[in-house]
């Protein structure tokens, strides 16, 4: 399996460039034989996309998209909202309603993305981080350090990566890609029945006028 894995957040020292490092080394580390891994943002002859920020969501992906989401803090905060304007927000919405499993980290995030921004909960998959690792390989805390439990069990970047090449598999497996627009759904898993007599052909089927492409 190819993957085109978007690391530009990787330089970030904050949360979302620590998950973006330490996943894209344990997802090497645990590849396998067959298994390939490019860096890009553009994901060209490769078979699934994965965006570990929601910047880097697209809104055309030749291939299966995943987007991991670490939070919804950002879209939250009102001076977000007035930097970016409405219609960026927007469009980075209906980039993320297109992927074709989103990553959370936590049953909240879950709940607050499928309530938020309209995700339909199935498509989302909650996957735990773990702590960061140091440049030999170890991790500064232990998972019960992070969350406070000394009966909690150990969760490894291993095991993220091991959970996250599992979702690659998944969102291969989909045929098709959802299509989602606020409260308007037009779902493209129905593309082969859109050939069918007495259904609609595929014309027009990109997005709706008032929202320019990406």
């Amino acid at each position: 399996m190819r993957i085109a894995f978007d690391s530009r957040p990787s330089k970030d020292p904050r949360g979302v460039g620590r998950y973006a490092r330490s996943l894209l080394q344990a997802l090497r580390a645990t590849a396998g034989e067959q298994d390939e891994i490019r860096e890009s943002h553009r994901p060209r002859g490769v078979d699934v996309f994965h965006a570990p920020w929601m910047q880097g969501a697209i809104l055309h992906s030749p291939c299966p998209m995943v987007v991991t989401l670490n939070d919804l803090a950002e879209l939250k905060r009102p001076s977000e909202r007035l930097r970016c304007g409405g219609m960026h927000l927007r469009m980075r919405h209906l980039a993320l309603q297109r992927a074709m499993q989103v990553i959370v980290p936590s049953e909240l995030v879950a709940g607050e993305a499928s309530a938020e921004l309209g995700l339909e909960r199935e498509r989302i998959v909650v996957i735990p981080q773990a702590p960061e690792l140091t440049a030999t390989g170890t991790s500064r805390t232990t998972t019960h350090q992070l969350v406070g439990d000394p009966l909690a069990p150990v969760w490894s970047w291993e095991d993220t990566a091991r959970e996250t090449w599992a979702v690659y598999r998944r969102a291969l497996d989909q045929p098709g890609r959802p299509y989602v627009i606020g409260r308007r759904r037009a779902i493209s898993r129905r593309r082969g029945a859109r050939s069918q007599p007495g259904t609609m052909s595929g014309r027009g089927s990109g997005p709706p006028p008032d929202l320019p492409p990406l």
